[in-house]
């Protein structure tokens, strides 16, 4: 999925950390946020590709754009 460019309310670099370090940290940064913010979220975990759109599923935020640049995913998440 790829998309769009968002202006993100808030950048979030989680490169150098794994599973689950990235979905937590997302999820405390989304805590701050008011409703309908965007995040834009970093990480080289090659699981976060699986589990960035498993953890908004269940959380009911939404991924309105993402793409993989040489290793590097980039989400953004709009917070419900």
């Amino acid at each position: 999925m790829s998309g769009g460019s968002f202006s993100p309310h808030v950048r979030l670099d989680t490169c150098g950390l794994f599973c689950p370090v990235p979905i937590i940290k997302t999820s405390q940064a989304l805590r701050n946020l008011e409703s309908g913010s965007v995040l834009e979220v970093k990480s080289d975990d090659p699981a976060i590709e699986f589990d960035m759109p498993a953890w908004c599923r269940s959380t009911g935020n939404t991924i309105e754009s993402w793409n993989l640049d040489e290793g590097v995913f980039t989400f953004f998440v709009r917070k419900k």
